[in-house]
């Protein structure tokens, strides 16, 4: 049973987000499901929310600036999109 730290996560992100440059975090979260396959307690649905636990440890990258100084993020305006990594 998976249960991701974020930091353990940004390690991976790091890796995804250098080898797809503008990457979004929608996309971002896909592959890093890909890669870590989460399970368990990760892929439990978030009351109120549309995300499970995973998703938004991921999504909390940014809003905690975890990789603050390592990438940086842009707003393309588009909320429906989202962030774009670099």
């Amino acid at each position: 049973m998976s249960s991701y730290t974020e930091s353990e996560i940004a390690v991976y992100a790091l890796e995804v987000i250098k080898q797809n440059p503008g990457i979004r975090t929608s996309g971002l979260i896909q592959k890093l499901r890909e890669i870590m396959k989460p399970n368990g307690e990760d892929l439990e649905i978030l009351s109120d929310r549309n995300d499970n636990k995973f998703s938004q440890k991921v999504r909390n990258l940014k809003s905690h600036n975890s990789l603050s100084g390592l990438v940086e993020t842009i707003d393309d305006g588009d909320k429906k999109n989202g962030r774009m990594w670099y």
